[in-house]
């Protein structure tokens, strides 16, 4: 495999692993948009999805998986660190830091749905994407897309929802979010979904 090829490799997998963790870390706050009630995740996860599509193609299935369940252990990390940093006694001579634990220290059951969500929901994608490419080769990368995106996202709302927030608010609550979740998301993604035709289809 040449340098220049390993490079844009590892830059997509770095770019996934990142968005991942911003997006898991905006999934702390629930925010009001333009109506709308959703975790500020939602603004920046479909982009996860594009990223990792990029990668799939670039780098195959195999380091697709690897990746997802590599951000899996990341983010699992990141929130452990958290939960450690928060622990710790602060310091006296700079005062109360009370406010970053109640900012970033997130309870279990958030933590638990964004990673199980997000990990599930993209290992999902990448079989539909893999499926979708077997079928038709290089042809119709935006069918690979569209029918990953259609199942994967979802999905990963649906599970969030459900280990998150499943008996703490009312159904009609639930569905509320549930439906802007989708709208935003799809949104980015079609926002997002001609980053695929920016790199060779190197699995041909």
């Amino acid at each position: 495999m040449e340098k220049k090829q390993i490079k844009i490799i590892v830059a997509l997998a770095a770019a996934y692993i990142c968005l991942s963790l911003f997006a898991n870390i905006g999934s702390l706050r629930i925010v009001a948009l333009a109506g709308l009630v959703v975790d500020g995740g939602t603004l920046l996860y479909p982009f996860t999805f594009t990223s990792r599509d990029i990668l799939h193609k670039k780098a195959g299935a195999a380091i697709a998986r690897f990746t997802i369940w590599l951000a899996a252990a990341i983010n699992l990390l990141l929130f452990g660190f958290i939960w450690l940093v928060a622990a710790l006694p602060a310091a006296p001579e700079v005062g109360d830091q009370a406010a970053f634990a109640q900012v970033l220290l997130p309870g279990l059951r958030l933590v638990v749905a964004s990673v199980v969500a997000m990990t599930i929901a993209e290992l999902m994608d990448t079989f539909i994407y893999s499926l979708v490419r077997r079928r038709w080769g290089a042809r119709r990368q935006w069918l690979r897309v569209l029918l990953s995106n259609a199942v994967s996202v979802p999905l990963d709302t649906a599970i969030f929802l459900a280990i998150a927030f499943l008996g703490r608010y009312e159904w009609p609550v639930l569905v509320s979010i549930f439906l802007a979740n989708l709208l935003i998301k799809y949104l980015v993604s079609l926002v997002s979904f001609f980053g695929v035709y920016l790199v060779k289809d190197d699995q041909e």
